[in-house]
């Protein structure tokens, strides 16, 4: 999603027309919960969870989730600053930082994070700049630091919004739709894996997203050309 904003005060403005908007048409759709138990132990229990989602997956699991005030790590672009600004204002703990500018300091702030205290973080696997369900390894690496499991998440919806000549295809659940959330099993990374053995546990976590979010969008008819692109390269 490429957005040119400058202007920080328009972009405050906009955060909060979104949240408005959003808001009321959450209100009226309905979830449907694939793994909810995964849902309910980690990401709104006690335990410790580094959870991984796709870039098109952003708006609405930073508006569902913001209250838990998990750290999330975002871009430091235009578009990073608007995400960012949307999601501070629905409790969530920004970090700045992305694979290409700051990437390594953002992950620090993640891994101290939970270092100290802090019990839920989070990114895109595809971000900032795709392609699309291609994840870098950023998250699988922090997972490892910071012995946390890692915890794939994913939704789609039966009606959605989607900007079409965004890179991410990224989508907004419209009124009345019926949404599903998708969790899969948290699981951990072995400190030892460096190398290809670490590279497999990266690949296999893009895979799992896919197939995920391949499965999702099949539930509720959604088609995303990037899917179809990526189930053809990968012969899934």
């Amino acid at each position: 999603m490429k957005i040119e904003i400058t202007n920080r005060h328009l972009i405050g403005f906009l955060s909060y027309l979104a949240i408005s908007f959003l808001r009321l048409i959450l209100l009226t759709c309905r979830v449907h919960y694939i793994n909810k138990d995964y849902i309910d132990e980690f990401l709104l229990g006690d335990k410790k969870v580094v959870v991984t989602t796709w870039h098109r997956c952003a708006i609405y699991f930073l508006f569902k989730y913001g209250s838990i005030h998990p750290m999330v790590l975002f871009s430091s672009s235009r578009d990073g600053d608007l995400l960012s600004d949307f999601a501070k204002k629905v409790g969530v703990i920004p970090a700045r930082g992305s694979s290409t500018r700051g990437g390594k300091e953002g992950s620090e702030q993640l891994v101290k994070f939970l270092d100290t205290g802090g019990r839920v973080v989070a990114t895109v696997a595809d971000g900032p700049q795709g392609p699309a369900f291609r994840a870098k390894p950023g998250l699988v690496r922090i997972a490892q630091r910071s012995g946390v499991h890692i915890m794939p998440f994913t939704w789609s919806a039966t009606k959605v919004w989607m900007f079409a000549k965004a890179w991410d295809k990224m989508i907004i659940p419209k009124p009345f739709s019926r949404i599903v959330v998708y969790a899969w099993e948290p699981y951990l990374i072995p400190k030892h894996a460096q190398g290809d053995e670490f590279d497999m546990y990266v690949k296999e976590m893009e895979k799992i997203l896919i197939l995920m979010t391949r499965d999702a969008d099949a539930m509720v008819n959604h088609r995303d050309p990037n899917m179809k692109r990526v189930l053809r390269e990968d012969d899934l």
